[in-house]
């Protein structure tokens, strides 16, 4: 195959798990509804200990892989040192610029290949032409994981095309426009953090370039990784988007109590403005406004026309009205943005509550599932 085939759109439909934490045994996750349209915003509940976090891991160690043709793991601990296996499906359109076409794409990783084939009625009734298959292996021991080149032809091609996107800056917020794929995958311990003292300079963040999977944990522990060095930036490039940035935060978040302010040039800092007039920093919101900023600002910036948003613990640090802050965000997004969509795990009942899975809503397609931890002996 000549030409590269680029991503136009990407959605979750499907993922396959093989003994990982947890789950143990086969386990399968179901990302569309009963129509078979992938759904946008997707809510998994159980107690902790579940797998919950697991999932979220899963996904974003396989959207990862994508990001070079070799890792020296996979990032899930029963991949890389058992005998678990991963698999996650994919409705994908590719194009050569000449034409578009619909594949079922399966993202393979760990010992026992692929875990699900795909029938021509289930291909479909997702819309896809034919399953196409892409895997990491581990060749033998002491080797790296590498994409496997008995991997599909058009798999390939894509895989090739994200490499070559890779680390390209994005030239606004939600760059829509750009149709590759991207995970950005918020974990429980995420937040904004004061970055170390005497770092600070006009500096291009770090991962602000296109990659198929980010991870967002608490920032701020270098500069070039930070939150104000991500506004700073933006300030010095002077193209609106900190402007932006700064009314989603004083839009979504603050809705009047505080008031996010322009870019400190003199000390390099972003200014948080509270009644009175008086002002502190970033990292001195509250967890739950931390977080929320975290996750707002990050989503702007680094979102395309395909994303993925993963958020653990959804409700953490959050007291109600902030929660319910938060869901609206999201139905908001998933409304406005076709080829967005949000994987989120809770164990709160509120959070069900809240964001009403079988509830229809006008432009949302939502699902979910209740998970339990299964294990299995030895001999079995």
């Amino acid at each position: 195959m000549n030409s590269t085939l680029r991503p136009t759109n990407f959605q979750l439909v499907h993922l396959t798990l093989l003994d990982i934490g947890a789950l143990r045994g086969l386990t399968n996750f179901s990302l569309t509804a009963a129509n078979g349209h992938p759904v946008n915003i997707y809510l998994i509940m159980g107690p902790n200990g579940a797998g919950k976090t697991t999932i979220l891991e899963s996904i974003y160690a396989s959207m990862q892989l994508l990001n070079a043709k070799e890792h020296s793991e996979v990032g899930i601990d029963a991949v890389d040192h058992a005998q678990g296996g991963l698999q996650l499906d994919a409705m994908v359109t590719l194009d050569d610029g000449q034409r578009s076409r619909p594949f079922l794409l399966s993202i393979v990783s760990g010992t026992p290949g692929l875990l699900r084939t795909w029938t021509s009625e289930e291909l479909e009734r997702v819309g896809g032409e034919t399953q196409i298959i892409l895997t990491y292996k581990r060749p033998g021991v002491g080797t790296t994981v590498a994409r496997s080149p008995e991997s599909s032809p058009e798999a390939i091609s894509f895989s090739e095309a994200i490499l070559e996107r890779l680390e390209e800056p994005p030239p606004a917020l939600f760059d829509t426009g750009n149709g590759f794929p991207t995970v950005l995958y918020f974990p429980s311990d995420r937040g904004i953090r004061r970055p170390p003292r005497g770092e600070r300079a006009v500096t291009r963040p770090d991962g602000l370039g296109y990659r198929a999977a980010h991870r967002f944990d608490a920032d701020g522990a270098t500069w070039s990784a930070s939150i104000d060095n991500l506004f700073v930036w933006f300030t010095w490039l002077d193209d609106g988007r900190e402007k932006l940035c700064r009314e989603l935060v004083n839009q979504l978040i603050f809705r009047g109590a505080k008031n996010l302010r322009p870019v400190d040039r003199p000390t390099l800092s972003v200014p948080v403005e509270v009644e009175g007039g008086a002002r502190h920093r970033l990292d001195q919101l509250s967890s739950g406004e931390r977080q929320l900023v975290q996750l707002v600002v990050r989503v702007a910036s680094h979102m395309t026309g395909s994303t993925i948003v993963l958020v653990d613990e959804t409700e953490q640090h959050l007291h109600m009205v902030m929660r319910r802050r938060l869901i609206n965000i999201i139905k908001n997004w998933a409304r406005e943005h076709e080829g967005m969509s949000f994987v989120l795990t809770s164990h709160q009942a509120d959070s069900m509550r809240i964001l009403a899975p079988k509830l229809e809503e006008k432009g949302l397609v939502k699902g979910g599932c209740l998970v339990k931890p299964k294990f299995r002996l030895p001999n079995e």
